[in-house]
């Protein structure tokens, strides 16, 4: 069972992508399946030609989206417009999130 921190989200989750669907799908599931808190994750789609905008939108995630590659530092900057929490996690869109590592990361901030 997820831990609720106030009733809110814990962490802003920004995870860039580009036209990477098959390991964005294995990143966000790896984020619900091995997170001890309720997280907002927000995606910014980069093209998205591959599906991944599509898929974005029925997952009801947060997002930015820009018709090319506009590059990291761009797509940080466009995710920050949507952040409801007071801490902001960065993950690439090829990692996994192993079993509590929300939890860890919490306890190194508090």
């Amino acid at each position: 069972m997820k831990k609720d921190v106030n009733d809110k989200d814990l962490f802003s989750i920004f995870i860039p992508t580009w036209n990477n669907l098959p390991f964005l799908k294995l990143c966000v599931e790896s984020i619900r399946k091995n997170s001890t808190y309720r997280h907002q994750i927000i995606v910014h789609v980069n093209d998205g030609s591959d599906g991944t905008l599509e898929w974005v939108r029925e997952q009801g995630l947060d997002y930015t989206h820009s018709a090319e590659n506009v590059g990291v530092c761009l797509a940080m900057n466009m995710m920050r417009s949507k952040v409801k929490t007071d801490y902001i996690c960065f993950i690439n869109d090829d990692m996994y999130a192993l079993p509590h590592w929300d939890d860890r990361l919490y306890d190194e901030i508090r």
